[in-house]
């Protein structure tokens, strides 16, 4: 692809193809292609966030005009029982998902448009889909490009080694989730297709927020749901960013893969690189380089270049290739806390008296510039951790002569004892600058219930010691000359990891423990950086977005001392010259130090569907504590009430039978019913 194409192709849109699966429920895509006559190779993004809606109408849908501009037949579809979809989707990441993906390449494959070359892509919930379905390997998907994915839902999202999730699940993505899966199809066609496909939905499909309560272990339910990487066969170009959700998911599955692949990592959360606010990067021209290789057959040099491309954070940050991750080069360097408060290269001295820590949870604060869900949190000015750092055990090196580069995901091995359990150890390398100010490098967390094995809980005993590794999450840091490197140790990282709910002490022997850090030699890499083609933001922008704003504050109550984290999202698309889509997200989150039993997070979502002619309106709330969770749905219809819904489950601790409230088990239906004659809730 060339470097800038002032001229693209005129684009040809047509909605709402009906894609039919071995079973005999119709998938719904949309697809853009060049308007003239051809045969174009294909891509495919495969989503649940409605291709009609804001996951279609805006990036994703920015997306396939560009590339359909530049000859490639581009497609949003939407997952089973979603957006215009029939059929069920009770569940998320089902393995349904995979196998409907198979069918919907090949499906591609075979259309007079296509020229039996298709690739996959998608951010989030669509990168995970293209890693799903590449592991079925359809025969015509030539390439994918996962952007900010997992394999791993379970590991990386659900329960991050074995600490239950918290915000992620509990106030923004599983509740918004509730909503936009409730919500009708919003292609509504005259035969009034889409009405009989939102009534199946409104009485079949159950709130994904339930998944987590109902197998809070790993068990087959999130087993059946981990894509086996090693089986993609086809060339996999993995994005990801070093502040994400799942920056170590993305290094980790790139590693497993055994197809030719390419890695770009740069200090992202959840961004396109071109629309990135710190270090943005030709995320569009790359994508077309490999689309260019892999589906239309040009040696455009892209396998030529060494496989991975990585922003350094920190002291001297920018660009560079390495030939591998982790660079050969890497070092594992242990530094040990000492009781005194320091970290050092050398063993403390035999018998040094432990360190003790009495859990606090309202650790965590510190760091939500940090992961997708605080997207308005300007991450090039990341949190000062000295607040958090100073309710933590905290150990840091003196000033260093030279810079120190970490690359690579460091462990921290500790020897500790608790007083009751259960308990999470969290552990976060912070650098701290010659005025006190300490910038997160990486953290990461361990339930000490699985000390033993990621899959067999065992009770932690009051008082026994446990040697155990809490593993961090990747990092491509370089920590100034004249700063110090801090470890601290905690219980906590709220609101990112739900507290346990007893307090505790936890106690840290010094003779054994340390932190291994993946040390690069002080000396510039071997290979150039990369030279990027132009950035492309304007082509990111979807004409249906007509504005929106998050807003967070933090507060802490002082006489109770309660942290409270409040934020809400608004967001508005004229989504036809018809039809305006209104959301508002507002999410609670707090904790109090004496009772962590009593974290509590809560959500309201409402989402407004204006037509000419009527409103359909939305409106979920969920209520989640350490002990239960609660969700009442409402639609109404011109006011009217329409449907509504409200359901709990009770906590399902490990290896326990779940627990649902039977009084509201079922949804209450009210008379009205979507006009399968074709009218226009």
């Amino acid at each position: 692809m060339p470097a800038a194409d002032p001229d693209p192709m005129p684009v040809a849109v047509d909605r709402n193809h009906l894609i039919p699966m071995p079973d005999g429920v119709e998938l719904a895509g949309d697809c853009f292609r060049p308007a003239e006559p051809g045969r174009w190779p294909a891509i495919l993004t495969f989503i649940p966030y409605h291709k009609d809606g804001r996951g279609g109408r805006l990036d994703v849908e920015a997306v396939n005009r560009y590339f359909a501009g530049r000859g490639y037949a581009a497609l949003t579809v939407d997952l089973r029982g979603l957006g215009s979809s029939g059929g069920v989707n009770r569940f998320p990441f089902d393995p349904q998902e995979a196998r409907d993906g198979h069918e919907v390449v090949e499906w591609i494959a075979r259309q007079p448009w296509c020229d039996g070359n298709v690739g996959m892509w998608g951010v989030s919930y669509g990168g995970i889909t293209a890693l799903s379905v590449a592991a079925t390997r359809p025969p015509h998907l030539k390439a994918i490009v996962p952007i900010h994915a997992s394999a791993d839902l379970y590991h990386d999202v659900v329960a991050p080694d074995g600490c239950r999730g918290a915000f992620w699940l509990g106030a923004d993505w599983g509740p918004r989730m509730v909503a936009y899966n409730l919500m009708p199809p919003l292609f509504q066609d005259p035969e009034g297709r889409w009405a009989r496909v939102w009534a199946e939905r409104l009485e079949a499909n159950g709130p994904w927020i339930f998944a987590w309560w109902d197998h809070p272990d790993f068990d087959e339910f999130w087993h059946s749901r981990v894509t086996p990487v090693d089986r993609i066969a086809c060339p996999t170009f993995a994005i990801g960013g070093w502040r994400d959700l799942y920056c170590e998911a993305t290094v980790r599955d790139f590693g497993r893969i055994l197809a030719p692949k390419r890695l770009l990592m740069g200090p992202w959360k959840h961004a396109f690189p071109d629309v990135a606010i710190e270090a943005p990067a030709a995320g569009l021209h790359e994508i077309g380089r490999w689309w260019e290789r892999w589906l239309r057959g040009k040696d455009d040099g892209v396998m030529d270049e060494p496989p991975v491309r990585l922003y350094v954070q920190g002291d001297g940050a920018g660009w560079r290739h390495e030939a591998g991750w982790p660079p050969a080069r890497v070092r594992p360097t242990p530094w040990y806390p000492h009781v005194d408060g320091g970290l050092r290269p050398e063993a403390p001295a035999a018998g040094s008296a432990p360190s003790a820590y009495a859990y606090d949870p309202t650790v965590g604060f510190g760091s939500l510039a940090w992961d997708p869900w605080t997207t308005a949190l300007d991450p090039t000015v990341p949190c000062d951790q000295s607040g958090d750092d100073a309710r933590s055990l905290a150990f840091t090196s003196a000033p260093f002569d030279a810079p120190l580069e970490i690359l690579g995901s460091a462990a921290v091995v500790l020897e500790v004892a608790a007083s009751a359990g259960p308990l999470c150890v969290t552990a976060k390398l912070a650098a701290v600058a010659p005025g006190g100010r300490s910038t997160l490098v990486a953290t990461g967390w361990l339930d000490l219930e699985l000390r033993e094995s990621p899959t067999r809980r065992i009770a932690v005993e009051p008082g026994a010691r446990y040697r155990v590794t809490v593993p961090l999450r990747a990092t491509a840091y370089r920590v100034p000359a004249g700063h110090r490197l801090r470890l601290s140790v905690a219980c906590a990282d709220f609101p990112r990891i739900w507290p346990t709910p007893r307090p505790a002490t936890l106690t840290l022997f010094h003779g054994a423990s340390h932190v291994v850090v993946p040390v690069a030699p002080n000396q510039a890499p071997a290979l150039a950086p990369p030279a990027w083609g132009p950035l492309q933001p304007e082509h990111l922008h979807g004409p249906a977005d007509l504005g929106g704003g998050q807003r967070w504050e933090t507060r802490h109550d002082l006489g109770a001392d309660v942290v409270t984290l409040d934020g809400t999202k608004e967001e508005h698309q004229q989504l036809d010259p018809l039809t305006r889509l209104h959301t508002r997200h507002h999410y609670l989150a707090s904790v109090a130090a004496r009772r962590p039993d009593a974290a509590r997070m809560s959500s309201t979502t409402e989402v407004r569907i204006e037509r000419p002619v009527t409103a359909t309106e939305l409106t979920v709330t969920t209520v989640t504590t350490t002990y239960q969770v609660s969700v009442t749905a409402t639609i109404t219809v011109d006011g009217s009430p329409f449907w509504k819904w409200s359901g709990a489950r009770l906590c399902n601790l490990p290896s326990k039978p779940s627990l649902t409230l039977p009084s509201s088990s079922s949804p209450e239906l009210h008379t009205a019913k979507p006009d399968p004659e074709g009218g226009s809730p």
